[in-house]
């Protein structure tokens, strides 16, 4: 479901972080990061070919919404994981962002990012 697909990971807690990285090239796709902070990430998204992110709303340097915007500026999907609830101002703007609650359950993170992968591309890698 994500052979080859580069997946950013947006994670601040680094044992989660390390969970993240070690189920998405279980699931045979490429990590890239883990990031720490919304700057990090920003960086990476820059720099990076990138499929689709796993962004946490809580970074070490504040609210994730620079890197969700950046993502969504450049048409990458997004999936939020996170302990928290959506930020109002995040709702409002991008109603629709697919969320997961942690703790993760892998199956399910996996099958979510596959989805939006395929969402995007009619299911053929581009």
């Amino acid at each position: 479901m994500l052979d080859g697909r580069r997946v950013l990971i947006v994670e601040d807690e680094a044992l989660v972080a390390l969970e993240l990285t070690e189920i998405v090239t279980g699931a045979n796709a490429h990590a890239v990061g883990p990031a720490r902070t919304n700057r990090e990430a920003l960086a990476l998204i820059d720099l990076e070919a990138i499929d689709v992110a796993i962004l946490d709303l809580n970074l070490a340097d504040g609210e994730a919404t620079p890197t969700a915007e950046g993502l969504i500026a450049k048409g990458i999907p997004v999936l939020i994981c996170t302990g928290g609830v959506l930020p109002r101002a995040m709702r409002l703007l991008w109603p629709d962002l697919p969320m997961l609650r942690k703790p993760l359950n892998p199956e399910r993170l996996v099958e979510a990012l596959g989805a939006l992968c395929g969402e995007l591309t009619g299911g053929e890698r581009v």
